[in-house]
């Protein structure tokens, strides 16, 4: 019985060896591709995690020690408010919002507290000073580990219109306020329902009060987000972020905020069910 036999030539021999030397070299530059688009990427802050499906916001402490019943939901944003004139920066807060359970954590630094930011150690109010929102945005990711998911300020006339177009704030006043200096502030002790003007002017000088000073803005700022978050207003959400957009300052699109749409409309409707005022940055 005959077989079919081949015969291996020189010349195929040659062929197979420079086909395996010309895979090894178009895989090595396929790496060398892959690896220099990670680079670029990263150093241009992209954010892998969201790409493939993960939760953007989340941080290695937030992996390791997942939340529970959190359904990819933390979020924090950045609050702050400028001196309509200087451009000083006033008062800022951090705040983080866990939903589905409406549960709200603010923080609201000193102006005052030192930071490691670009190689040199500054304030959070000389950082804005310097750089701007953005870049106290920056600062504050770095120093708390944590990533801001939208910023949104005002100057002064932007803040008291902001208040004035959603009625009044109440707070309570721990001690009769008399002051008279950049301004002039006269509280009674107790509860006060406080006008854009005013509130804005309580909340300045909370900064000469040291250590209550941080626990009475996170107060403020949980009524405010009190009397904006809630249900009523669910139907209104086109109509106060067109107000908002032009009257505030903040990075949120039209593109972002119909994208957000979905989020928001569960935000209001949940509501602020639980406030906590963060002692500590690991709280944030």
């Amino acid at each position: 019985m005959s077989k079919n036999v081949r015969f291996r030539t020189s010349d195929k021999a040659v062929s197979r060896g420079r086909y395996k030397i010309w895979a090894l070299v178009a895989l090595i530059l396929v790496s060398a591709v892959v690896l220099s688009c990670y680079i670029i990427l990263k150093n241009n802050d992209f954010d892998f995690r969201a790409a493939l499906g993960g939760d953007p916001d989340a941080t290695a402490e937030d992996i390791d020690n997942p939340p529970e019943n959190t359904e990819k939901s933390d979020r924090r944003f950045l609050f702050w408010c400028s001196d309509s004139v200087s451009g000083d920066l006033q008062f800022f807060w951090i705040a983080r919002i866990s939903m589905p359970k409406g549960k709200y954590t603010v923080l609201s630094p000193s102006l005052d507290e030192t930071v490691y930011y670009k190689d040199s150690y500054l304030t959070f109010g000389k950082i804005f000073d310097l750089y701007g929102d953005e870049g106290l945005t920056k600062a504050v990711e770095e120093y708390y580990k944590i990533k801001i998911f939208h910023r949104i300020g005002s100057d002064t006339e932007q803040f008291k219109q902001t208040v004035n177009y959603f009625g009044s704030v109440t707070v309570e006043i721990p001690e009769p306020i008399e002051y008279r200096g950049q301004f002039n502030l006269i509280l009674m002790k107790g509860s006060n329902t406080l006008k854009g003007d005013t509130l804005y002017k309580y909340l300045v000088y909370t900064n000469y009060m040291e250590s209550r000073g941080p626990e009475i803005r996170c107060g403020i700022l949980a009524q405010i987000l009190d009397t904006v978050i809630n249900p009523d207003n669910v139907g209104r959400l086109d109509k106060i972020y067109s107000r908002l957009a032009n009257t505030i300052k903040t990075d949120v699109t039209i593109v972002g905020f119909s994208a957000m749409r979905e989020y928001l409309t569960q935000l209001f409707n949940t509501g602020v069910k639980e406030t906590v005022i963060a002692s500590k940055a690991s709280q944030i």
